[in-house]
């Protein structure tokens, strides 16, 4: 009987071999998990706000930083700069968060057509796209 090349799918008589795999991934984990995760970071407005905090507080920030700094020593370096996407992406979305201007226009939006135009906007030949306060408080002038 010949040795087998593997020790650990040797015969044994205490316990039987190994079964093989039946089948392996054509493409490495470390690049599926790379695809996942520039897809998150792809689409950061849609994860949860909760979990976005997680990441942008300072230990959850120095910690997916720690992680891509490992994956980089480790030579998985799309993984790293995938991680650090990520991050970068989630903290761009916390930072731009607000609800100024006209990012959505929603149909709280008055859109303004030549009528609508106020005469200081006609004069200075200004081109506002839409108001999103319909009414305006006005005080007199003290002085």
């Amino acid at each position: 009987m010949n040795p087998s090349p593997y020790p650990s799918l040797a015969p044994s008589s205490i316990f039987p071999p190994m079964p093989k795999p039946l089948w392996h991934p054509p493409i490495s984990v470390i690049w599926i998990a790379t695809c996942l995760i520039v897809f998150a970071g792809a689409v950061a407005n849609r994860i949860s706000p909760s979990v976005r905090t997680l990441f942008t507080t300072p230990a959850g920030f120095f910690g997916t930083t720690l992680a891509a700094l490992v994956c980089l020593k480790f030579d998985a370096i799309p993984l790293g700069f995938a991680i650090l996407f990520l991050l970068l992406s989630v903290w761009a979305v916390q930072q731009f968060q607000g609800n100024e201007g006209f990012l959505d226009a929603s149909n709280t939006v008055d859109w303004v057509t030549n009528s609508k135009r106020w005469y200081v906007e006609k004069v200075l030949k200004e081109r506002p796209m839409g108001v999103q306060e319909k009414e305006v408080s006005t005080y007199p002038v003290q002085g």
